[in-house]
């Protein structure tokens, strides 16, 4: 990766970057919660497998290793992640990335490894007005995204996002898609067309080993 020459994004990845540390040192009841369901979880390489199908692409690449990002991996990250419409992209938080490395990870555990099928990622403003978000709007600071796991039906992908749940959590029945940033913690539903009276429940004593796949493409 090219050095970074603008001393505020310098700062800015710098910070990010951190950030995306401190959730996979345990300093996040997330990253000891997933740790719990792996105990090797954060000291393997860290890989994500993403599949974009607006711009009809997938990758598996790893973005972390040997106590280092992997500059490649996370260059290739950032692109995934872009701005489709506006074709522009932005650092996306290491924070970010932890969480769904560490979701797709305990998932494959359970029910085998599925991709993310990635919708909106980094957004520019125009984009933002384009698809009627609100502003100022989360994805504006490559902290949140909105996806979905393949082969999870929406209510578990929504069960699975909110026992993880760091920051923001969206459930959007009428896209079939869970948005989910590491901002502050809220929650909400957009119901638009779908008339759901409340996002899916949880049973007490809940975990992610009682998904359950549909036909989905996995990796053994």
């Amino acid at each position: 990766m090219s050095a970074i020459r603008n001393p505020g994004r310098r700062r800015w990845l710098a910070s990010h970057l951190a950030g995306g540390v401190a959730l996979a040192a345990g300093l996040h009841p997330f990253a000891a919660r997933a740790q719990a369901a792996d105990p090797e979880l954060w000291r393997r390489p860290r890989e994500l497998w993403i599949t974009r199908p607006q711009a009809q692409e997938q990758l598996r690449v790893v973005y972390w290793a040997d106590g280092s990002v992997q500059w490649e991996g996370y260059r290739q990250l950032n692109r995934i992640y872009r701005d489709v419409i506006a074709g522009q992209q932005r650092p996306i938080a290491l924070g970010l990335l932890n969480l769904n490395y560490a979701m797709q990870a305990v998932l494959a555990s359970s029910v085998g490894r599925r991709p993310l099928v990635l919708f909106s990622g980094f957004r520019t403003a125009r984009t933002n007005a384009l698809v009627g978000g609100v502003e100022p709007n989360i994805h504006f600071e490559g902290i949140a995204d909105d996806a979905v796991f393949d082969g999870l039906d929406l209510a578990d992908n929504y069960r699975l996002a909110r026992y993880y749940q760091v920051g923001g959590l969206g459930y959007y029945p009428d896209r079939g898609s869970i948005h989910k940033d590491i901002g502050p913690r809220r929650s909400w539903v957009e119901f638009g067309r779908a008339h759901a009276a409340r996002p899916p429940g949880m049973r007490r004593g809940w975990r992610p080993g009682d998904l359950s796949a549909q036909d989905a493409r996995s990796q053994p």
